[in-house]
Parts: structure tokens; C-alpha cells; sequence
């Protein structure tokens, strides 16, 4: 009875053994095929990879080319300048070589602007031998209020006018922030910016 139950079990398991064949055969098949793609794929990235090399190396080398600031604008060369003012003339940097030039970015409606104007006016009239204040205005304002506020605020200093759309390449770090003082030394080179409201101990400091 033993050795029958023995044959019986050896039985199931050839046949068990023989049914597992076809299924462990599909997963070969499968395996094979996956290297096989797999290795396709890596020839394929290094041909790519190749073919990018070649066309790199056969390419000449461009330097990048670092920006440099604008001519005129005060930093590699004197500041230079062509506005008007509020009566319509033509205002250069050059009118003021020779001096030390204070630019002051401004506008109406920026109440730190009209805190600091008396300073501006105060500094001007005791330093005009060595000094020129200089008011931009960074708005769009018509001339007759720009003249009134100025008559108001009795600025002894030219007020000049730009596009604030299209401002001067030197102008536009001015509207960045309101207000903003920039000096430039006797040789129109720039020397200090000031961001934010000054008084005239402050401005002399510029100076210095």
C-alpha cells in the first residue's frame, strides 16, 4: 500500500514538474526579450549621446558675453544726460561738469518726496558753488503741476522731466524707489546712491 501511495505522489509531481515547463518557458521568452529592449535602448541613448558630442565638438566655442553697464551712465564713463526741464529747455549733464551733481528721483503724490524738498532747497543754496541738486520727476504729471508744486515748495533747483515709460537707461534704478538720491563727483562719475528720504547733513555726508 506504501510503495502505491509512493508511486501515486512521484506521479503528481512529474506531472505537476511537466505543467510548470510551458509557464517557466514564457517567462525565459519574457526575460530574453526585456534584456534585449533594455539593451537597445542603452545603444540607442549612447548613439544619441555620441551624435551630440560630435556635433558639439564640431561647433566652434562661443564666450559668453558679459553685459556691461551703459555707456555715459556715470560708472566706466561721465554720466550724460539730454532732458528737459519745465520750461521746456534742454538740460545736459554737462551744463554741471566742474560740480558735484545730486540727483534726486521724485514724485508729487510720494509723501517722503515732499518731506525731504526743503533739505534739497536748504542744501542747494549753501553749497551752489560746488553743487548742483537736480529733481527728476518719476511720474506722469502734466508740466503746469509739476510748476505749481515746485512754486509751492520754492525749489531753487532745476526739475526735469522724463518718459516714465521709457526712461533713460541711467533713470530707471531711480523709480525702483521713491525717493532715491544719486551723487556723482566734479568728473560725472558716479560716487553714492541713497535710497529713501535725506536731509541736508545727510547729503553733505554724500559727499565726503
Amino acid at each position: 500500500m506504501n510503495n502505491k501511495n509512493n508511486l501515486m505522489k512521484s506521479l503528481n509531481m512529474k506531472n505537476t514538474t511537466k505543467n510548470l515547463y510551458p509557464t517557466l518557458l514564457l517567462i525565459l521568452i519574457c526575460l530574453i526579450t526585456a534584456c534585449t529592449d533594455s539593451s537597445n535602448q542603452n545603444q540607442g541613448t549612447v548613439n544619441e549621446k555620441s551624435q551630440v558630442s560630435e556635433k558639439a565638438a564640431a561647433e566652434p566655442m562661443v564666450e559668453p558675453v558679459a553685459s556691461d553697464n551703459e555707456p555715459g551712465d556715470g560708472f566706466e564713463s561721465p554720466l550724460v544726460f539730454n532732458l528737459k526741464n519745465l520750461e521746456g529747455q534742454a538740460v545736459q549733464a554737462d551744463d554741471f561738469k566742474g560740480k558735484w551733481l545730486v540727483i534726486n528721483y521724485w514724485a508729487t503724490w510720494c509723501a517722503p518726496c515732499r518731506d525731504e524738498i526743503p533739505e534739497l532747497v536748504k542744501f542747494q543754496a549753501e553749497n551752489a558753488d560746488t553743487v548742483q541738486v537736480v529733481g527728476i520727476a518719476y511720474e506722469d504729471a502734466s508740466i503746469e503741476k509739476l510748476q505749481s508744486f515746485a512754486k509751492d515748495f520754492n525749489v531753487n533747483y532745476p526739475l526735469l522731466t522724463i518718459d516714465v515709460y521709457n526712461p533713460p537707461e541711467f533713470a530707471r534704478e531711480g523709480g525702483l524707489g521713491l525717493p532715491t538720491t544719486i551723487v556723482y563727483n566734479t568728473e560725472g562719475m558716479r560716487h553714492k546712491k541713497h535710497m529713501g528720504p535725506i536731509d541736508a547733513v545727510g547729503l553733505q555726508e554724500m559727499l565726503q
